[in-house]
């Protein structure tokens, strides 16, 4: 299973996508969403289709669970009690009473119980899960038997902060209209902060990883996959990224499910860096962002004389 983990609004989806084209992949959007908000709120796939009408997932449940309906309430529920950010230390230590490990494995077989069924009907033999959580990326990590590989994605965190500010943003899987949330600068910072040092340690700790800088996807996406790729113990053959070009890539329709817009844009799309933050987010929040992320955007190249470069280490 590649987990792709980092901070929201980072460009996971369309890497998400581009992976799921290798051969042998398939990319399932946000599984750390399907029982929280996708099933109950019916939202759409990436096929168009709303997820209970959805072949695939549809078949998904029979072969995981014998149906959704007898699991959803039960996994949305372990989630809001155990996956959660202030849980992080806990499940990373494991240290819990036997009432929380029972929970936890509980959680851990539903979950198990998914990935083999999406591959199982896919076909495929890695699922691609861009589920983003930390909380979930080190709940995972105490699955035993689980061939977990983690893509560590991260994008300036400046861009990012500007990125949550906006409002009024329909959510475009929802089937009723919501809009994605917002966060405040100063509280990015801080959870962007948080999330990448958790995020950084699991991939520290697993025996295939790799990083990527969303500005190095956009700019130079056919070497930077293939860099990660190759890190990651995927396929290294040349003609699997043949739906990447210079600044392009070719994206076919995907049972994906939850992220941003890009899930349901198919056919070549132009890739174009997002650096709209250098001109739109306020002085006084680009300081304070920067200030508060600083160590970070020193270690991955975002300022300082190495600020034009791929950071060091990405997609590697």
């Amino acid at each position: 299973m590649l987990y792709i983990a980092g901070v929201g609004r980072s460009g996971s989806t369309l890497l998400e996508r581009m992976l799921g084209a290798l051969p042998g992949c398939v990319n399932t959007g946000e599984l750390n969403a399907i029982f929280s908000r996708v099933i109950s709120q019916d939202q759409r796939c990436g096929c168009g289709e709303p997820f209970s009408a959805c072949p695939f997932w549809t078949a998904v449940g029979e072969q995981a669970f014998g149906g959704w309906e007898s699991v959803t309430d039960r996994m949305c529920r372990l989630q809001q009690h155990l996956v959660r950010q202030r849980r992080v230390p806990q499940l990373a230590a494991g240290v819990a009473g036997p009432d929380f490990r029972h929970q936890l494995a509980d959680y851990l077989d539903g979950y198990q119980r998914l990935y083999r069924a999406i591959a199982q009907v896919s076909g495929a033999d890695v699922v691609v899960d861009a589920s983003k959580s930390a909380a979930q990326l080190v709940a995972l990590r105490r699955l035993r038997g689980l061939d977990l590989r983690v893509l560590h994605l991260v994008r300036d965190p400046r861009g990012v902060a500007h990125s949550w500010t906006k409002s009024g943003i329909r959510k475009p899987q929802s089937r009723d209209g919501d809009t994605m949330a917002t966060y405040p600068p100063h509280r990015l910072a801080v959870l962007w902060t948080t999330l990448e040092i958790e995020c950084g340690a699991v991939a520290a700790s697993v025996p295939h990883a790799a990083r990527v800088r969303y500005e190095d996807l956009v700019a130079r996406p056919r070497p930077t996959l293939a860099r990660a790729v190759a890190a990651l113990g995927l396929s290294t053959d040349p003609a699997a990224l043949d739906h990447v070009g210079e600044r392009s890539v070719v994206l076919e329709p995907s049972h994906g499910i939850a992220g941003s817009r890009s899930r349901f844009v198919s056919g070549r799309v132009e890739l174009r860096l997002d650096d709209a933050w250098r001109s739109s987010l306020p002085v006084g929040a680009r300081r304070m962002v920067t200030a508060v992320t600083l160590p970070h955007l020193l270690g991955y190249g975002y300022v300082g004389r190495r600020s034009d470069l791929v950071a060091p280490g990405a997609g590697s």
